[in-house]
């Protein structure tokens, strides 16, 4: 049995996926975790890549093809073939420090908790910058979720989980559709009872590609998937709570996660060229999440651009609009 899984989710990254695999192949760990290369389809050359490492290295690399599903279809067919005892998504155009992971994998070792967090770096054409949401944990102290954890929120790229969890309740992730990412950390999220968080910077997360699916042209063009995530995001909250009694930390921990995804999505909203659909379909979004979970809905006003914009019946959309166009314009520069 492998100490970790690694799902690599590949869609037509022949320019990064070397570098991705890469960083994996070292001597130092590799013989403790198992890479699940998960071609969605790819038609450039993401399965010569591939094969050559599963042909370098057959114990530790698989190439995994299959048709076109989306990242969610990804992550599924990982947690399916998973045999290690964590498990950890990454995405084919980004990597990990290979120091640092293996620093990470030593003390993975020694760890019997659900989840594991550990800090992950941003890295743009010019500059990197550390990213920790994490704020009173102890390196390497195990915690329960339900303890009053300062826990800004928690993203896929600081994430692993006990793969069991994962499989034992079937989690499904939605497939054909971008930015689910989140549906599967609120999952792990919900199902994990005990946290480590490891001061490493361990994920190299890149940023500033036109071609992601986080650049606002293609946010702008795929709002009508971030309102289906946000909708299931709200869904699963509303379950969640009515399906097992959890505590007040984990509800809190869950609801930043979602929070930050439903607030995306309707500053998306705030970039169509049109003013007056901004407000119309910010309006109809809104009023969807109150259909779905009027408890979700309310606990949404704890979020400043959410409350201000229903105070004002939505009637100031035009000029937060305007300021937020403004502020994107100089975060681009």
């Amino acid at each position: 049995m492998k100490l970790l899984t690694i799902s690599i989710a590949a869609y037509n990254v022949e320019n990064y996926l070397e570098k991705c695999l890469s960083s994996l192949n070292d001597e130092r760990f590799k013989r403790d975790i198992e890479v699940l290369i998960i071609d969605d389809g790819s038609k450039d050359n993401t399965k010569k890549i591939a094969e050559e490492f599963q042909k370098k290295s057959s114990d530790t690399f698989h190439y995994v093809p299959k048709k076109n599903g989306g990242h969610g279809s990804t992550i599924n067919k990982g947690i399916e073939l998973a045999t290690g005892k964590y498990f950890r998504v990454i995405d084919g155009d980004d990597w990990v420090d290979k120091d640092n992971f293996y620093r990470y994998i030593e003390r993975l070792k020694k760890c019997n908790s659900d989840m594991i967090l550990t800090k992950h770096k941003e890295v743009a054409p010019t500059k990197e910058k550390v990213i920790s949401l994490i704020n009173n944990m102890n390196d390497g102290n195990e915690y329960k979720l339900e303890e009053s954890l300062e826990i800004d929120r928690i993203t896929l790229h600081m994430l692993t989980v006990r793969t069991s969890l994962l499989q034992k309740n079937k989690v499904k992730i939605t497939e054909n559709c971008f930015y689910v990412d989140v549906e599967y950390v609120i999952w792990s999220i919900f199902l994990a009872e005990t946290v480590t968080f490891y001061n490493l910077s361990v994920y190299m997360y890149r940023v500033g590609n036109i071609n992601q699916s986080v650049s606002k042209k293609n946010m702008l063009k795929n709002v009508e998937m971030q309102e289906k995530v946000s909708y299931k995001l709200v869904f699963l909250y509303d379950k969640f709570l009515k399906t097992k009694e959890i505590g007040e930390n984990k509800k809190k921990v869950i609801y930043r996660t979602l929070k930050k995804s439903v607030g995306s999505t309707m500053r998306t909203y705030l970039l169509l060229s049109n003013g007056g659909s901004s407000k119309k379909e910010i309006k109809e979004f809104d009023e969807k999440i109150k259909n779905i979970s009027q408890d979700v809905y309310e606990e949404l006003n704890n979020d400043y651009f959410i409350r201000v914009t229903r105070k004002f019946n939505y009637n100031l959309v035009f000029i937060i609009r305007m300021l937020y166009k403004v502020w994107c314009l100089k975060y681009e520069n």
